[in-house]
């Protein structure tokens, strides 16, 4: 395995983190004490920091570019807002 494999991985890791992390949020509710430390929002924030942090590393080997990100997360959150006005038209969302 090289470095950039490595780094891949480790990618990986922290995104499998994050969704554990979301997903015991949605469980227990984001201000819960499950791990008796921190909160759900808190180990949010501690991976999504991870992942950018793994996400840095990538683009510090020439593995990704991320200078090239600011209009594609302007476009996704344009379409995450879409998405959920639909869903609350539908009622699958509430405010």
């Amino acid at each position: 395995m090289n470095k950039t494999e490595h780094l891949l991985t480790c990618l990986m890791e922290e995104c499998a983190e994050v969704q554990q992390a979301a997903s015991k949020a949605l469980r227990f509710g984001l201000n819960d004490k499950y791990t008796g430390c921190d909160t759900p929002a808190d180990a949010i924030a501690r991976e999504c920091t991870d992942l950018i942090a793994v996400i840095e590393m990538l683009e510090s080997e020439g593995v990704i570019k991320t200078f090239r990100l600011f209009q594609p997360i302007q476009e996704k959150k344009a379409k995450v807002e879409k998405y959920m006005k639909y869903a609350e038209e539908r009622g699958t969302l509430t405010k």
